[in-house]
């Protein structure tokens, strides 16, 4: 697996979080680009089972990304529903990219996330799920 991968799996997984709704101001994010405009970023993202060393967990925690939106609410998007077999072949690349590259997996996770934002903000509004090859 190669980071290009990488980033349209996740792609492909987070864009299916919209649309959604913050719970506190229930402003209406139609689109990844939307929620990315409208949201400041919290932190570094995190994976709860890399965390603990779990590289093939059976009932994950969960890969999170913070932001928090302009009524202040933290928002997240997650890993939850992605495919175990993905998710442990993202996993794997995770951890040896983090070892490979000598730095933490949270800087892995962001420069990733920091890859999926800028191609989202480069979409057209018109065209908010139509970015990326549909595989994983």
């Amino acid at each position: 697996m190669v980071e290009d991968e990488v980033v349209k799996i996740v792609y492909k997984h987070v864009e299916k979080q919209f649309p959604m709704d913050c719970s506190t101001c229930n402003h209406h994010f139609a689109s990844l680009k939307e929620y990315l405009e409208y949201t400041s970023p919290t932190g570094k993202p995190i994976s709860y089972d890399a965390e603990r060393g779990d590289w093939k967990p059976l009932k994950p925690f969960g890969t999170f990304s913070l932001r928090t939106c302009q009524c202040g609410t933290t928002l997240s998007l997650s890993s939850h529903g992605m495919r175990l077999a993905t998710l442990w072949r993202l996993l794997q690349w995770l951890r040896k990219e983090s070892s490979s590259r000598k730095i933490n997996m949270r800087e892995v996770m962001d420069d990733i996330r920091k890859k999926i934002n800028d191609q989202a903000l480069r979409q057209k509004e018109a065209e908010p799920n139509s970015q990326i090859n549909r595989t994983e």
